[in-house]
């Protein structure tokens, strides 16, 4: 049975502690923490000796991150007497300057998923209103039910921060290559569409005739164009293509460039190769640091590749520590769900409730197992099975499904 609540915030500096001597002997105290930019609410859930009703404090109110200092000192008193559990929603950083002073305090912390506690706020008090003392409020409430996980702030180690750091650049690259290629295929369709008939818009040699030339005007003009060409394809073309395809970008029929036009062009190209550069170095750095780390990181790489084996040893631990193959999958959000009702009956589908950007990263590795056999005949047969056929093309189907099928194996 829970008492009232009050949600009325005091400033943590004036809140008191007099209700531990109310509280039943060994009772362990939970605290429901919702942290925001500059303030965190802070609520203490505990039972009377006397009674059987569950006591919520009114909330505390902690400046982020001026008062944190304040905050521990209280829960420090607060240890002298009574066991506290402290839990927290999976938010962004706002909270990782409150978790770091929890560890160095020597104070575990436990994590609750923010969707949780947002299907509980109606069932908590019959209001489906959500406001911070009340969420923290509904934490504590979750943490006594045992609906929440240990949640360690370890530092990594130098291995695990520098791969940490070329993740970074790499999603950012892909990010920065994505928004330059869009404007990249505009630019191109419009001044020399002829380029792409032969040359994939993302290929280097492309991306070299562009910052060379800017245009089909330079291109025109130069008496070296195959020799610069072949330079730049590494001499990978045939003498037959390579005068094909020159004669063809030579005749182009795009929209005639200013010279401003061409410099930016050449601008927007030249920012791609630089990219595509910082991308090859941070995937060799990552190599040279899995050579050098665990076995169990060595064996990931061999299947998914350095950079996915990476991204999900940063973003999602060790799979080692799981305590089952399911759990590990559950945290990269590929957990199968349904939602059925009477004579309904839905698909299976993923959850997506874990880390998006491995996913990303797994699922990109995904489709290049499923061109190597043996998987290349299991992902076409399930692929028959389970996808929904092209419109106009009885003879295809759709494989989103059969490549998430590849993913979860």
């Amino acid at each position: 049975m829970i008492q009232s609540i009050t949600y009325k915030a005091v400033p943590v500096k004036n809140a008191s502690l007099r209700f531990v001597k109310h509280a039943a002997r060994r009772a362990v105290i939970h605290i429901g923490i919702d942290i925001g930019k500059n303030k965190l609410f802070v609520v203490a859930r505990w039972m009377p000796s006397r009674t059987k009703q569950v006591v919520y404090e009114n909330p505390w109110l902690v400046k982020n991150p001026d008062e944190i200092p304040e905050l521990i000192r209280k829960f420090r008193s607060l240890v002298k007497q009574n066991k506290i559990l402290i839990g927290l929603e999976s938010t962004g950083t706002y909270g990782d300057l409150l978790r770091q002073a929890l560890a160095d305090a020597g104070f575990t912390v436990h994590q609750l998923r923010a969707k949780v506690t947002h299907d509980y706020a109606e069932i908590f008090d019959g209001v489906p209103s959500q406001h911070d003392g009340k969420d923290a409020a509904v934490i504590a409430e979750l943490l006594a039910q045992g609906k929440s996980t240990p949640w360690s702030f370890s530092v990594p180690t130098e291995i695990e921060a520098e791969m940490k750091y070329l993740i970074t650049q790499l999603i950012d690259s892909h990010q920065t290559n994505n928004r330059l290629l869009g404007k990249l295929e505009g630019l191109v369709a419009r001044y020399w569409p002829e380029l792409t008939q032969h040359m994939l818009l993302s290929s280097k040699t492309l991306l070299k005739l562009l910052k060379h030339y800017g245009g089909p005007a330079g291109f025109r003009v130069d008496r070296d164009a195959k020799t610069v060409m072949g330079k730049f394809s590494s001499w990978q073309f045939s003498q037959e293509k390579s005068q094909k395809i020159i004669d063809l970008i030579r005749k182009s029929n795009g929209v005639r460039q200013t010279d401003w036009d061409v410099q930016y062009v050449k601008e927007i190209a030249t920012k791609m190769l630089n990219e595509h550069q910082l991308v090859g170095k941070c995937k060799k750095r990552l190599k040279e640091l899995t050579d050098i780390s665990c076995n169990e990181l060595q064996r990931l790489a061999k299947v998914l590749g350095v950079g996915t084996a990476s991204v999900i040893w940063c973003n999602i631990g060790d799979p080692g520590r799981y305590h089952s193959a399911d759990a590990w999958i559950k945290a990269m959000g590929l957990n199968l769900t349904e939602r059925s009702s009477g004579e309904y009956q839905s698909e299976m589908h993923i959850s997506k409730r874990g880390d998006s950007e491995t996913r990303r990263w797994l699922y990109m590795s995904t489709l290049r197992w499923t061109q190597k056999e043996p998987v290349k005949q299991w992902y076409l047969r399930k692929k028959q099975r389970t996808g929904k056929k092209i419109p106009g093309q009885d003879d295809k189907r759709t494989g989103g499904k059969a490549v998430v099928a590849v993913m979860r194996n």
